[in-house]
């Protein structure tokens, strides 16, 4: 647990932000500017995941400076799958959590109305509010770690669709009958592109990849923007994520040399990728779902 250099004693506006990740469960109060005031976090278990959940924000909460006053509301980002509407989650590496009630679960535990939404939404959401977004009216935005996050705004507004998940590249195919995914399809970005697989398949660290598998990531990267693209009608994406800073430059060009191959639409001219300078924090994205 750590709190920030200049830590508020007078009562000022926050929220509690919750991120749940394959790897950890984050909790912390995001004051308006999008200061963290105070965080921690815990390895996300194989079990009870909800009651490690419940434990963290409880010692948060209680951790709260003197006369910080309560948070005025509750942003909570999960790695997808995520029901928006229903409240529901159902992280495809979190395997005792299928349809779990989260939203329910937090607003039980807090008493107040909570905003859930995915990892991808949250991100995005943070970018336009803190990042290199403001100001763009349409973007997707594409995080790419253990899993892959993802989610575009047009015209300003943030789509969602019919669960929440408007704008997720996981499972684009980008390979026919390719490699096994998660999901039970073949030949998804995802099984490409993410950390967790690419390890999977070359049974080493993600640093340690070898020329031909950064190069097909990038490929495979690149094929998926591509048809994101053309299909929202989008010419700017943004890209970050362990796997970006990991592999580099080497994926990053073949992923352009791959986007100049399919992007051949005039209105895809002028496309951009770009790689944020600042990557923002995943509580200060699910702080953003609550204020912003």
């Amino acid at each position: 647990m750590s709190f920030a250099p200049d830590d508020p004693v007078e009562s000022v506006p926050h929220v509690l932000a919750v991120a749940v990740e394959p790897s950890r469960l984050a909790a912390g109060l995001v004051d308006a500017r999008g200061d963290v005031l105070l965080r921690d976090r815990v390895t996300t278990p194989a079990r009870d995941v909800w009651r490690s959940l419940e434990r963290l924000i409880r010692r948060v909460i209680a951790a709260a400076p003197d006369g910080l006053g309560a948070p005025s509301g509750v942003g909570v980002s999960c790695v997808g799958p995520v029901d928006v509407h229903a409240g529901t989650v159902s992280p495809s590496m979190v395997p005792t959590w299928t349809n779990f009630t989260l939203r329910e679960h937090m607003e039980r535990l807090t008493g107040h109305d909570v905003e859930l939404d995915s990892a991808g939404a949250a991100a995005t959401e943070a970018e336009r509010w803190l990042g290199e977004a403001r100001g763009v009216a349409s973007f997707l935005s594409v995080q790419l770690d253990g899993t892959i996050e993802s989610a575009c705004v047009i015209d300003g507004v943030r789509l969602s669709g019919s669960h929440g998940n408007a704008g997720s590249i996981a499972h684009v195919v980008v390979e026919p009958n390719g490699k096994p995914c998660r999901c039970g399809a073949h030949g998804c970005v995802e099984a490409y592109v993410s950390s967790t697989a690419i390890e999977a398949e070359i049974n080493r660290p993600l640093g340690r990849a070898t020329a031909p598998t950064v190069e097909r990531t990038g490929i495979m990267l690149g094929r998926a923007i591509a048809s994101m693209a053309a299909m929202l009608d989008v010419r700017t994406v943004f890209v970050s994520g362990n796997v970006i800073d990991v592999l580099g430059d080497p994926m990053l060009a073949a992923m352009h040399r791959e986007l100049a191959l399919r992007s051949r639409l005039a209105s895809l001219t002028g496309l951009q990728v770009i790689e944020p300078h600042e990557r923002i924090a995943p509580l200060v994205a699910a702080a953003a779902l609550a204020l912003n």
